[in-house]
Formats: C-alpha cells, structure tokens, sequence
C-alpha cells in the first residue's frame, strides 16, 4: 500500500506549492499597487486610480473640498474649474464623474479617496432622475462593469460582499472570481501592456502627472441639438437634417425612453448602495448633497414610479437633496451635445449655477 501514496502525496504537495506560487505571484504585480501605476489611463480602471491617486496625493486647500461624483453626464457636464471661479474661490470642487461608473461603485471610490472622511466638505451626488424608474436594459445592481472599475480598489476582505451584491449566481461567480485574482479582470489591460511596455510606462506617468490639469482644463461638446422637437402625443422626435444615426438614438433613449412598470428595484438598489455612503459619512463634517442633473435636450414627463429613494436619503442625517426643479432650465436643446450629455455651453452655465446652490447650503446660516 506504501508504493501508490508516496506518488500520490508528492503530487498533493506539488500542487499546494504550485497553488501557493501562483498566489504569490499574483499578489506581487496586481496586489502590491505595482501594475496599477501603468494601467491604461483612459480605461475604466485607469480612471478610477488616477482619481484615487490625485486626492490621496494632493493637499487639501484650506477649506476641505467639494466634489461631485457620477458617470459622463458629470464628467461632460461639470467643470470643476468653471465652479471654482463661479465662488469667487472660496471653494475648490472636484469633478469626480467617470463615464459608466455606476452607482455601487461610488462607495468603494470615495472610501479610499477618503479614508479618515475628512477630505470634503460636501459630496454632491449627481441621479439622472429623482423617480425610481427601473433601468429598461436591466437592473443596475446587476452590472457585470462595476468589476473593471473597482478591481484595484477591491480589497480581499471586500470579495464576498461585492459578489453578494449580485443576484445572479454566474454573476456572484464572475464577480468573486474577479475580485479575489485581479489578473481575471485585468488581463486584456496586461495584453495591450505587454505589447508595447515602454509607451505605457510613459504614457502612464505623463496621466499621473498632468491628468488632473488636462481633466480641468477640458472645455465640453463643440456642438448642440437645437432643433429638435418632441411629439409626445404621437410618441415621436423630429431631428434637424444632418444629426449623426448615435445623437438621434441618445436623444430617444431620453426624450422618449422605455419605461418598465414600477417594481421597485431601482428603489432598493439606490438604498443599498447609496445608502452605504450615507451610513458612511453619518457624524462627520461633510454634508451630503443630491442632485438632479438636466435630464434631457427637452423637458421629460415625468413616469409613474415614486421618488421613494429621495424621500428616504432626505430623512437620513447629513444629508439636503436639491429641489429637483432648480436645474430643469437647463433642460433645453442648445445646452445639449446630444440626449444625454451637455455641451460646452451647458457645461459652463450648470457649473456656475451648481456652484452657486452648493455655496449657498454651506454658507452659515
């Protein structure tokens, strides 16, 4: 019986040993901060360290910040820069808007940009909408994109609740898998580095060192939707000559979008993920802020679903949300670039006006 379990055994060994170099090695490029340095800047994990980076790394001014955080409809339509000059300087803001970064990941984006919740003086958090309209192409909490943004921000103690966060199973796998081997998620950023190391290295450090000022210093769209019209009887959008197939098709998604019957997801995704942040900051000295951004090129009728999520955060302690009638005047189509996102003209005027509110809710009263 000896002779078959000296084999078996060394084979269990080796492969433990195996197993435990691999895990290593893992740690070593993705786990030691090593990798993250030389992400693509422009990925979505790029961008989120790149964030990261700046905050942890650039002092505070004298008065803590402001920052507003979202997905393109912030990074388009917000410009820190117009913002600061809007308060005469008295507050520094931070655009914080990501395109596609979805709600569940603002949590673990502001946790490490802020560890001590100290860092800000408010946080503006920027809806679509204030009614709880369930997502026509699925539930947010089940998208699978979260996971390449927040890959370098998950920690290994953060797995097994990011992968409960998911309800599908296969999801919950991804999700786990993902999170607990970075190399998963990031192996088509190693691809494109290992193809050409040098220009990213380079690429990479010159992101670090001037992305900020590129990012505030990036003036909006060059170009409007005037001249659209809604027929919201007949259920149609009539289009200028000339409007390229992908403007045409944002301005339905928004001007005349899908609208599922009220089953209260979104409602319970918003409680849970923004809900988190609001637990998180409860006691401390930043106020939280929510906002509706301009929703549309044209003024939308309102869907049937309630604002419960609204309602609720606005009991919870440290937080105001915005009426959200103050920005619909920006509603308008020459103040939009397309269906979703404002031009270079909205960019500048919804900046000035944003800042303006927000000043006035922090001034003493």
């Amino acid at each position: 019986m000896e002779g078959p379990i000296k084999p078996l055994a060394a084979a269990v060994r080796w492969s433990v040993i195996s197993l435990l170099c691999f895990f290593a090695a893992e740690g070593a490029v993705f786990r030691s901060g090593l990798y993250l340095r030389y992400l693509q800047p422009d990925s979505s994990t790029g961008q989120v360290e790149n964030q990261v980076y700046w905050l942890r790394h650039l002092a505070k001014g004298l008065d803590p910040d402001v920052a507003i955080i979202g997905d393109s409809r912030v990074a388009e339509g917000f410009s820190a820069t117009a913002a600061g000059t809007a308060t005469g300087g008295r507050l520094r803001f931070w655009n914080l808007g990501i395109p596609g970064l979805n709600q569940r990941s603002w949590y673990y984006v502001l946790r490490d940009a802020d560890p001590d919740r100290n860092r800000f003086r408010a946080l503006v958090l920027a809806l679509d909408h204030y009614t709880d309209d369930d997502d026509a192409f699925g539930e947010l909490s089940e998208r699978m994109t979260d996971l390449s943004y927040l890959v370098g921000r998950l920690r290994l103690s953060d797995c097994p609740g990011f992968a409960a966060s998911y309800k599908d199973w296969s999801n919950r796998e991804q999700a786990f898998a993902g999170c607990l081997f970075r190399g998963l998620t990031l192996r088509p950023d190693l691809r494109e580095f290992l193809a050409a190391p040098r220009a990213r290295v380079r690429l990479a450090r010159l992101a670090r060192r001037d992305g900020l000022t590129w990012l505030n210093g990036y003036t909006g769209i060059d170009q409007t939707m005037t001249g659209i019209e809604a027929d919201f009887v007949h259920k149609v959008v009539k289009f200028p000559p000339g409007m390229s197939g992908m403007a045409m098709y944002s301005v339905d998604l928004t001007v005349m979008p899908d609208r599922l019957p009220y089953a209260g997801a979104t409602t319970r995704y918003r409680k849970w993920a923004l809900g988190r942040i609001a637990a998180r900051y409860a006691g401390t000295h930043t106020k939280l802020i929510f906002v509706q951004l301009p929703r549309a090129p044209l003024p939308v009728p309102d869907g049937s679903a309630p604002e419960e999520f609204v309602e609720w955060i606005s009991r919870q302690p440290g937080v105001e949300v915005v009426p959200e009638a103050v920005f619909q005047n920006f509603e308008r189509p020459e103040l939009f670039g397309d269906g979703l996102h404002l031009n270079a003209t909205g960019r500048k005027a919804f900046s000035a006006a944003l800042a303006g509110v927000i000043a006035g809710m922090l001034e003493p009263k």
